[in-house]
């Protein structure tokens, strides 16, 4: 006999999105390490979450799903950094959800200009939500510190 039900269907209308710092640096971490970033120290995810602006999170059925951060002045611009999404979780709208609500958060402090960095291969993703890679007169930056890792 068949089984018409799908095994563990998921549902997003039951994720849960909080703004809260206080999440777990070891369950960031372990969402980190599931999408192929290196391994980093977990007091060094605590330091990087409480310093930021703004921590957004997803959990389901009370496991974290998906986090992002966003660091900047709270005046002027934000950043947003560490978009991760548990693969087992990917393309089925958290990413959105998640991204949706800290841009909602950041526009009801009336930040004017919010940026990211991404891989080329999520551009597109990104671009879906607003952002735009071809500013003429933006030109994105960086210098790595020689002494990190």
């Amino acid at each position: 006999m068949k089984n018409f039900f799908k095994k563990d269907e998921f549902d997003i209308n039951l994720v849960e999105i909080s703004h809260a710092k206080d999440v777990s640096a070891q369950e960031v971490q372990s969402v980190y390490v599931s999408v192929g970033w290196q391994h980093r120290d977990v007091n060094d995810i605590e330091k990087s979450l409480q310093n930021s602006f703004w921590v957004t999170s997803a959990k389901y059925n009370n496991k974290l799903i998906a986090v992002a951060r966003a660091t900047g002045d709270g005046v002027f611009n934000a950043t947003i950094w560490d978009v991760a999404v548990l693969p087992e979780y990917q393309k089925k709208g958290i990413g959105s959800l998640l991204l949706n609500s800290m841009l909602n958060k950041l526009s009801d402090c009336d930040i004017p200009l919010v940026t990211l960095y991404t891989s080329y291969t999520k551009k597109c993703f990104y671009s879906k939500l607003g952002f735009d890679h071809n500013v003429s007169n933006i030109l994105g930056m960086y210098i790595k510190n020689r002494q990190y890792k």
